[in-house]
């Protein structure tokens, strides 16, 4: 799962910055990426489109009203419907634009910086977004220094070579369409033909002749397309007519500039056609419209590397000066050494994959730079639940180290490391602020979206997810159970909106038929309650009380929600029964405070001398030291049951829900389940005896099973990491 990249520039015909742009989106998408790529369309658009990678037309190669407004929109319109994580612009005129609409819908802006513009007017309106990258250290320099960019906000960057493509090749079919035959030499030009790229070709044709003279067995190809090509058309018919025979051979736009490379003896040129030549074994002279450095060798490595081998700031040379070097290169200098630092460069310090992480790295910053929070959780926290307290625990060791929130009822109350930020889950202020600053919302594990307590719990649930949905966060429902969900208008309205969350797991497979009947398609897999991921550090069982001394322990907790007092005489009645048989004590584990205690200090009142109340606590790790003193348990809690299970020690199950009955099936002990409203004393004393004599096949069932949940457990973590990690 990769992020969602649009990347934007002016047009996509020949050109050292366009080709960057074609491979940095091949390498984007290698990584996993949706690319996206906006343009006025060219060569290179079709060439994107075959390997896969969307291209989008828009009028960002002029600075018309008209074009402004057109592509503005466009691009609005592009966004809003297939929502990018990160715009990552290459011109001043597609940064501008590309500025206005992220501004709109609150999405980070990365830009490269691949020429030193004049600055003038155009300084008030170019836009570098929240991070930059340059292609060479003077352009880093000529962003610091003209625009008061913060240093720390731009990185460098590479143009890279796939340098499978660009090797050297023998294509003889090739030359020959051409019109090359094999004893002649082929110099080799790839630049755009306009006013701004190609003074070193008006350089050239300048001393054409001369070199026709020395060596008449070269030719020369310039590939490149631009405004200027009718001139430089005109200018090689003149030149060829002089010579009398086809000297210059202009190709216009090409895409397939690795077979010229490939079959090239000499390439004269710069930037990343110079790369592209070097990669293909070609040796270089680096001359431009900027300057010019000379035959590439390990001599001047730094000084190309600095300019990103634009030759920036090198003087010219003279006309004798570069027509020796090429005659002297075409008549048989040992080029070998030039050669094989050329390819060393490139394989060191222009690879694909260098400028396809830096660009990914950057893109991280950007979006930890507006979103810098990774998560918001909400769930039932600060209630005193064990079963909540647990998962929470468990969620904050998984997030270790991450920055978050959690929404609860009782910030005083809820247990979090001092770098998350807890607030209160009815401050819809203070969760709108921090849900802007957040990648993603999560609806903590738990059955949260149902209505068998009330219609207010699924309303607030909804209602704070779509919250979420608003400002942009992905979404998703964490190791939840689903259910039940009795009210039509209920289920019409989860079903809505859980077709709009990015993703669910699911604990359960009843909740999953649920899902299904409730025609929810989004992303849902099975896993398992998250508690199943927790980690037993240093777990000792608390030593017995006195009272307990030479007994069996067995943990027991009820919660007696609607049973009345007679009910509670049978439980107690069977416990008695049971512990005079078999030697029982209990621990009366109140594992919700509020919920448990009274039926539980009840209990006690029953049986106090077969009995122990544990004393209360929010502390998980305190309830679970309890529950492993037991030999067996008769639990009702689903978070009981679920803790039993982890620990081997054979449980009774008390069924009060869908989810206790779903997760006995899936241990397989669907045949040891008690109804909460056939709780007899007969009844108890029968089951628990069931349990007594099918000890070792439970705990072989238990064993089996808690090695499979913790795996689909730990799956929940896996895919809330994936999400924040591709925000």
């Amino acid at each position: 799962m990769g992020k969602h990249i649009a990347i934007l520039c002016m047009s996509l015909n020949i050109g050292g910055a366009e080709t960057h742009i074609f491979e940095l989106a091949k390498g984007l998408k290698a990584m996993g990426h949706e690319i996206t790529v906006f343009s006025n369309g060219g060569v290179y658009a079709t060439a994107l489109e075959k390997a896969g990678i969307r291209h989008v037309c828009a009028p960002l190669h002029t600075k018309t009203l008209a074009s402004f407004w057109k592509s503005y929109h466009i691009l609005k319109k592009e966004f809003e419907k297939n929502r990018p994580a990160i715009v990552h612009s290459h011109t001043r005129i597609s940064n501008f634009i590309g500025s206005l609409v992220c501004q709109k819908l609150d999405i980070p802006m990365v830009t490269t910086v691949h020429f030193n513009f004049r600055v003038g007017l155009f300084k008030f309106f170019s836009k570098w977004g929240c991070r930059s990258l340059a292609v060479s250290e003077d352009l880093k320099d000529y962003l610091i220094d003209n625009y008061n960019y913060n240093p720390d906000y731009v990185k460098l960057t590479v143009n890279g070579i796939d340098m499978d493509r660009f090797s050297k090749r023998d294509l003889p079919d090739f030359r020959a369409s051409l019109g090359i035959t094999p004893e002649q030499k082929m110099i080799l030009m790839v630049t755009r033909l306009d006013k701004e790229a190609s003074v070193h070709v008006t350089n050239f044709f300048r001393i054409a002749p001369e070199i026709f003279k020395a060596v008449p067995n070269s030719r020369v190809v310039i590939v490149g397309d631009g405004k200027l090509f009718p001139y430089f058309a005109k200018e090689a018919a003149e030149i060829n007519k002089k010579c009398g025979t086809p000297f210059i051979m202009l190709q216009g736009a090409k895409t397939n500039i690795e077979q010229y490379t490939a079959v090239a003896d000499l390439f004269v040129g710069i930037s990343r056609s110079a790369l592209e030549a070097m990669s293909s074994s070609v040796p270089t002279i680096l001359l431009g419209n900027l300057g010019y450095l000379g035959l590439y060798s390990d001599e001047i490595r730094k000084e190309c590397i600095e300019t990103n081998l634009t030759c920036r700031g090198y003087a010219y040379p003279s006309d004798s000066e570069i027509t020796t070097l090429i005659i002297d290169c075409l008549k048989g200098r040992d080029l070998i050494a030039n050669i094989e630092a050329g390819r060393r460069l490139v394989k060191e310090r222009f690879s694909i994959e260098t400028m396809a992480v830096t660009a990914d790295a950057m893109y991280q910053e950007a979006l930890d730079c507006t979103r810098p929070l990774d998560y918001m959780i909400s769930g039932y926290y600060g209630s005193d639940n064990f079963g909540d307290n647990l998962t929470l625990r468990c969620l904050m060791d998984h997030l270790s180290g991450q920055k978050g929130s959690v929404l609860t009822h009782n910030v005083q109350n809820t247990d979090v490391p001092n770098e998350v930020q807890k607030i209160h889950r009815f401050n819809l202020w203070q969760i709108r602020r921090a849900m802007k600053k957040t990648k993603v919302f999560l609806l903590g594990s738990g059955s949260l979206l149902q209505d068998s307590t009330s219609n207010r719990s699924l309303f607030y649930y909804l209602f704070i997810t779509k919250m979420a949905l608003r400002y942009r966060c992905k979404t998703l429902l964490y190791a939840n159970g689903i259910g039940p969900i009795s009210r039509k208008r209920n289920q019409k309205q989860a079903a809505k909106l859980l077709n709009r969350v990015d993703m669910i797991t699911i604990r359960d497979q009843d909740s999953i038929d649920l899902l299904k009947k409730l025609q929810v398609n989004r992303p849902t897999v099975l896993t398992a309650d998250d508690a199943f991921s927790y980690k037993f550090s240093d777990l000792v069982p608390h030593a017995p009380i006195e009272a307990a001394q030479g007994k069996t322990i067995v943990g027991i907790n009820f919660k007696l929600d609607d049973n009345t007092d007679q009910t509670l005489h049978e439980i107690a009645e069977a416990l008695k029964e049971l512990a005079q048989k078999h030697n029982f004590f209990y621990y009366l584990i109140p594992f919700h405070l509020s919920q448990d205690q009274p039926k539980l200090e009840a209990l006690h009142r029953l049986m106090p001398d077969f009995s122990h109340l544990i004393e209360p606590t929010a502390e998980p790790e305190i309830l679970v030291h309890y529950v492993a003193a037991g030999r067996y348990q008769i639990f009702e809690r689903l978070h009981g049951q679920i803790m039993a299970t982890m620990l081997g020690t054979p449980f009774l199950p008390i069924n009060y829900d869908p989810k206790n009955r779903s997760l006995m099936a899936q241990i397989g002990m669907n045949d040891y389940l008690l109804n909460h409203t056939e709780l007899s004393k007969q009844a108890i004393v029968d089951a628990f005896e069931k349990i007594l004599r099918d000890e070792e096949i439970i705990r072989k069932r238990l064993s089996d099973y808690t090695v499979a949940a913790r795996e689909q457990a730990l799956k929940n973590h896996q895919y809330l990491q994936e999400m924040i990690k591709n925000y």
